[in-house]
């Protein structure tokens, strides 16, 4: 027996919770943006990949909620996911081989010191 707030295509929780990470990928995006736009350097490119990868989290949440009323978006989820997973590694990558500037320019050493 499944309890109704627990069912997938019952429960009202489902596109609550869908609406509720769209809400917060959008946040999130709005505050890389204003970073993209008050710093420059390292920083700025940092916070314009974090930005796209944001836009991108956007399109597939999007995509994950209008899935379940419109067949034809179903696919739109995965492909925005995948943007998303390159994105996000794309900028590990970026921010990786950034932290020794980044840490320079902090006065930090590399090695755990």
């Amino acid at each position: 027996m499944v309890i109704e707030v627990l069912s997938y295509k019952a429960s009202s929780l489902n596109p609550l919770f869908k609406c509720l990470i769209i809400i917060l990928y959008i946040i999130g995006t709005w505050f890389f943006y204003l970073a993209w736009r008050k710093y420059g350097g390292n920083l700025k490119i940092i916070a314009g990949a974090l930005m796209c990868g944001g836009i991108a989290a956007c399109i597939g949440a999007g995509a994950r909620f209008l899935g379940d009323y419109l067949i034809q978006f179903k696919w739109m989820e995965s492909t925005g996911a995948i943007i998303f997973a390159l994105v996000s590694l794309f900028v590990a990558v970026l921010v990786y081989r950034k932290f020794s500037e980044i840490a320079e320019a902090f006065g930090l050493k590399g090695g755990g010191e």
